[in-house]
């Protein structure tokens, strides 16, 4: 395996993710608008379109879960590549990351809550929350239990493999396909469909491990592929102008857009599948399905350098994404309160375009400015925690 390259992070294809990044947690707001802003107009009716186009926030999870593999890979290659112990250096980078806008939205969501029994304070403190059942107004979060799980099994299946990637790939998913099936099948069986119980989340995250781990591949095959070997040498030498990346543009700006026509049928097609009645089962052989679109649209946008005009939005999505995914909930449960308050009489298009202007107010005003101090804070830390750690390292 090859350590990470930081043209990854400055290239298109680093400007793709990031856009990506703020784009999905869009979706998600806009889902979970439209569920808030039905409250405050009570007794308006959602149109068949708004459902179909915007209505099912949980399908843009799994953009998230194949980003977050991708990511942390590349993340575990550069810190193998550093000198000094790997596990604690991972932990630490895992914990500073997650914890600190993660800790503001839970507070939102306690004061926005009946105090929760000391086992839920304990599952939400150590992010366990998609097991045991998130607070309503943290409920976004369910999805981090996920990450935190797919954080710790990777490393260690890397660990069993001698950190021959293709081999833990194989460890992963096949014994993450084999877990989903005997967890659904105890649940279905022996336990009847039984709700509140934690074989279900079990199932439901090993099932989606394979959207990780497929991210995680794309990472593992990186250098090797076409593209991102080209988009590599392009990035090392900005001025130069093979032959072979200005022919390779076209390919991958035709493999991004049909990997995001891919992503966009995959959506439609859950959205005809829930709106059947379909069992959990289907609706995550057809999450799998999209997996294609989503990898198609990280490698096809590596070898875009019109992606460059783009890079600042990017950049500013980028930073936009976790503070928006955690903290939207809160925040429109607060404008929900505040209109019933006021008793305000909004048609349903008026209060899902007041929520979202209050949501992305605050997250210009302050949600962006809480996620660049926390990973400023971040990096200062994390620096500081590598340096003492080569000092007391052994000669």
């Amino acid at each position: 395996m090859n350590p990470a390259t930081d043209s990854l992070k400055t290239g298109p294809a680093g400007i793709a993710i990031d856009l990506l990044r703020g784009l999905l947690a869009l979706m998600v707001l806009l889902a979970h608008a439209l569920e808030s802003g039905q409250i405050v107009a009570a007794g308006s009716s959602q149109p068949m379109w708004m459902t179909v186009t915007l209505g099912h926030g949980s399908f843009w999870v799994n953009g998230f879960f194949v980003l977050s593999g991708f990511c942390i890979h590349r993340a575990i290659l550069a810190q193998r590549a550093k000198p000094g112990p790997f596990a604690l250096p991972y932990l630490w980078a895992r914990v500073t990351r997650l914890y600190p806008v993660y800790l503001v939205a839970l507070g939102l969501a306690l004061l926005l809550s009946p105090w929760p029994s000391g086992s839920t304070l304990a599952a939400h403190l150590t992010m366990m929350q998609g097991i045991t059942g998130p607070l309503a107004a943290i409920k976004p979060a369910w999805s981090l239990t996920y990450e935190v799980i797919y954080y710790a099994v990777w490393p260690l299946c890397l660990t069993l493999c001698a950190w021959r990637g293709m081999r833990a790939l194989f460890l992963a998913g096949g014994g993450a396909v084999m877990a989903a099936g005997v967890l659904m099948l105890v649940w279905k069986k022996v336990m009847h469909g039984a709700e509140g119980t934690w074989v279900l989340p079990m199932a439901l995250i090993a099932a989606q491990f394979p959207l990780w781990l497929a991210g995680a591949w794309l990472a593992e095959r990186w250098d090797a592929s076409a593209v991102g070997a080209l988009a590599k040498a392009r990035d090392s030498s900005p001025c130069s102008h093979d032959p072979r990346s200005l022919a390779t543009a076209p390919t991958s700006g035709a493999l991004a857009l049909a990997g995001s026509i891919w992503v966009v049928s995959g959506y439609l097609l859950q959205a005809w599948l829930l709106h059947r009645g379909a069992s959990t089962t289907v609706l995550i052989l057809a999450g799998w399905l999209v997996v294609p679109g989503w990898l198609g649209i990280i490698l096809g946008s590596a070898a875009l350098p019109a992606l460059k005009a783009w890079e600042k939005p990017a950049r500013w999505l980028g930073l936009l994404s976790y503070p928006l995914y955690l903290l939207h909930q809160p925040l429109l449960d607060l404008g929900v309160a505040a209109a019933r308050s006021a008793r305000l009489d909004l048609s349903l298009p008026q209060a899902v375009i007041a929520l979202l202007a209050a949501v992305m107010g605050l997250m210009v005003v302050a949600g962006v400015p809480l996620e660049k101090t926390a990973l400023r804070w971040r990096a200062d830390w994390l620096r500081r925690q590598h340096l003492r750690a080569l000092k007391t390292a052994p000669a």
